[in-house]
């Protein structure tokens, strides 16, 4: 019965301990320049059907979070790259890409996106702050090879027309 009794401790203080340092990183991330937040369903549907994937394509995705837009990229044939700093979305992201049998098809690199190879891309996923897009805009436009597609969740660029526009989401083409 102690050694039961003592399991449980361990257990109990493991879980505390994670949800400690998931705390720690989860205020952290509301001070950085792009904090974590999920897409949902409805908009990944958009994102996908603006993003038109082909089989062999790459697809970069800045700041990553927990690898949805990656996973969903590798399922339908593309190689994915993410770029993260939050260590902890970066292991989600491993975590479900070898869940989902992708790892071969997906790499996430712990670098801020600002620092991101865009000329390997043939798609480029972006979610920020309104903020930050008048940067986010000069530095794929001026990085970005021509012929690229990129799709923006929520806030649009400033200074560019979206080709397209649906359900707040965004698609721009690179000419």
């Amino acid at each position: 019965m102690p050694f039961i009794l003592g399991l449980a401790y361990l257990l109990i203080f493991l879980l505390l301990l994670f949800a400690i340092i998931l705390t720690v990183f989860m205020i952290i991330d509301l001070f950085l320049e792009l904090p974590y937040v999920g897409t949902q369903k409805k908009k990944m549907d958009t994102i996908m059907k603006f993003a038109k994937i082909k089989e062999g394509e790459t697809v970069v995705d800045l700041g990553s979070g927990d690898g949805r837009l990656l996973i969903e990229s590798a399922k339908r044939g593309a190689f994915a790259i993410g770029y993260e700093i939050n260590p902890f979305l970066i292991a989600a992201s491993i975590i479900h890409t070898k869940l989902e049998g992708l790892a071969s098809h997906v790499e996430v690199f712990k670098k801020s996106l600002w620092r991101a190879d865009l000329k390997v891309a043939d798609v480029i996923f972006v979610y920020t702050l309104r903020k930050t897009m008048p940067k986010m805009e000069k530095f794929i436009f001026e990085n970005a090879r021509k012929g690229t597609r990129v799709v923006v969740n929520t806030n649009p660029f400033p200074n560019k027309k979206a080709e397209k526009e649906e359900n707040g989401v965004y698609q721009y083409f690179l000419n």
